[in-house]
């Protein structure tokens, strides 16, 4: 991905905010709620103000959702193909910790080996 990105200039009066007083993504969010604050993976990697630490914890944080979402998925609707981010973003993640990439990935293609069933649930009484 060859993208040229530019830094927005940061207003004096708020720190927090750009010139255009749009807010800046606060790390709280981005490692709650990872896919709802970025639209892909790579937005973290390049993301200004984030640490190379913070991202690799973002990162984590979103591949972790993703693996339960499709994990979910498979369970409940497995006639359905998820449309799950995990590839992307454990290749995102590669970039900062390599061996926990590596492990998703793991993870990720053993879950996709599995026999899709759909989950009854037992009938409780």
């Amino acid at each position: 991905m060859d993208e040229t990105r530019t830094n927005p200039i940061i207003s004096t009066a708020n720190p927090g905010t750009d010139a255009r007083g749009v807010s800046e993504v606060s790390f709280v969010d981005a490692l709650a709620h990872p896919a709802c604050v970025f639209h892909h993976p790579e937005e973290v990697v390049h993301h200004p103000w984030f640490t190379d630490q913070e991202k690799r914890v973002v990162l984590l944080s979103w591949v972790r959702d993703e693996l339960v979402a499709e994990q979910l998925a498979c369970k409940v609707a497995p006639e359905l193909e998820l449309m799950a981010r995990t590839d992307a973003v454990i290749e995102a993640l590669a970039h900062y910790d390599p061996r926990a990439a590596d492990e998703y990935r793991s993870a990720a293609a053993t879950l996709r080996r599995q026999p899709k069933q759909r989950f009854h649930p037992k009938a409780t009484h």
